[in-house]
């Protein structure tokens, strides 16, 4: 009777130890599973992500393509006809205008004659339902759902870099001899490198140990070497060109005095301390005195989308006012130090009033969508030439044999140099009235 009961308890104890073995291995069983299914739905989420956004790119392509032979049949002399139009461009200016004006989803499809099924609602960009492979790719439909277009924006939007320095922005309305004033902004919360220091919550900018500290002006420091410091807002440059219908060429290389002048130049370097947030008019007159040509600093702050912001009142043409052209009225603006990268925004105004640009940029949104998720892409698409060869540089000087060149060069932050082995240090701005002579 006693040998049976040790028998009987050595079985018990064995029934436990299966038991609790089947019970630890089913966990991790499960825990796998569950590991690789949720891996799976994040790749499967993933991956139509990327196909919903590849088919919202594909109907910003086609956008383009809309935009190019609209504007290809305006120049031609084509006007407005009607959607049974016979004559290709006169349809195709109707249904582009109708749907800007209404803004319909359906303005791109219609424009290019593109097949909108009624089962997927929208343009298919890649039917993959007789696919051989299995799981989501075989259901997978793509298409973009809805583009729209604008051609009259509220401000103008670009980003100047390192390899695209300058834009020629064209000041294009519809009022525009009303047009006086326009506000540039530059370097947005996008553009800044956020940043610590590691003494605490105030930032360093790169190349200072304070926000500023060099003269209340930001230093000036190329791509890269800012060794995880913020950059600071780059230097601008600003150019007006403005003329009446008919015009001399002498007009863009001379100045009125007062407040009528078809061209000027002026610079602005950002300060977080000091500087103006408003240029006034006569101020662009005064830039073809090279003893009145100097830099302005404009107060700069990280508040706002973008850093920095300064309101340009527009001078009178040279020969008056009321007939500035539309179509030979433009602002160049650069970077001429190519760094940092910088979103730039320009708005114009009439008085106070807020004015759209007109034929100078459209703005595309376009919706794309594969099975039952959607991605919307938003993008500034140039509807005129800013691109074209501009001579960013140029010294006038008169043919005098008298007449010299003065130029101040800062080279570097940490001059040094070196004689035999020995090292010396030098200035690192040099100023030299005789640096170039005629």
């Amino acid at each position: 009777m006693k040998k049976m009961l040790i028998k009987t308890r050595k079985g018990g104890a064995s029934m436990f130890v299966v038991m609790f073995t089947v019970i630890i291995l089913s966990i991790i069983t499960l825990s796998f599973t569950r590991l690789i299914i949720s891996e799976a739905t994040k790749t499967s989420n993933t991956d139509l992500s990327q196909s919903a956004y590849d088919s919202a790119l594909a109907g910003i392509e086609d956008a383009k393509v809309a935009l190019l032979r609209y504007h290809a049949c305006l120049d031609q002399g084509y006007r407005k006809g009607t959607a049974s139009s016979s004559n290709e461009c006169e349809r195709l200016i109707y249904y582009m205008q109708e749907g800007i004006a209404d803004q319909d989803c359906s303005t791109v499809a219609n424009v290019l004659r593109r097949e909108q099924s009624t089962d997927t609602h929208g343009v298919v960009v890649q039917e993959t339902q007789k696919s051989t492979d299995s799981g989501n790719n075989s259901t997978m439909l793509q298409a973009y759902t809805c583009v729209t277009i604008q051609e009259e924006l509220p401000d103008y939007r670009t980003t100047l870099t390192s390899n695209s320095r300058l834009r020629i922005i064209p000041i294009r309305s519809s009022v525009i001899d009303k047009v006086d004033k326009i506000t540039l902004r530059w370097f947005s919360d996008v553009n800044a490198t956020m940043a610590k220091k590691d003494s605490g919550s105030s930032k360093s900018f790169c190349g200072n140990d304070t926000f500023a500290s060099y003269d209340d002006i930001f230093k000036l420091y190329p791509r890269g070497n800012c060794n995880g410091k913020e950059q600071a807002p780059p230097f601008l440059t600003v150019r007006l060109i403005q003329t009446d219908e008919t015009f001399d060429l002498s007009e863009l290389s001379s100045a009125k005095s007062a407040n009528k002048t078809d061209t000027g130049q002026l610079y602005f370097l950002p300060s977080n301390t000091s500087g103006t947030t408003s240029i006034a008019s006569t101020e662009w007159g005064k830039s073809a005195d090279k003893a009145e040509n100097k830099v302005t600093q404009v107060r700069c702050s990280e508040s706002g989308d973008f850093w920095c912001s300064v309101d340009l009142a527009l001078p009178e043409t040279f020969k008056g006012y009321t007939t500035r052209s539309d179509a030979n009225t433009y602002l160049l603006v650069s970077i001429p130090y190519g760094t940092p990268d910088t979103d730039l925004s320009a708005k114009i105004y009439a008085g106070s009033s807020l004015q759209q640009f007109t034929g100078v940029q459209a703005r595309v949104d376009s919706t794309g969508r594969a099975n039952d998720l959607y991605r919307r892409v938003e993008t500034r698409v140039e509807l005129v030439d800013t691109y074209f060869a501009y001579p960013e540089f140029e010294i006038t000087m008169t043919g005098d044999p008298s007449g010299t060149l003065s130029k101040t060069f800062h080279a570097t932050f940490n001059c040094w140099g070196a004689d035999n082995g020995s090292k010396w240090g030098c200035s690192d701005t040099v100023e030299d009235a005789d640096y170039s002579s005629w």
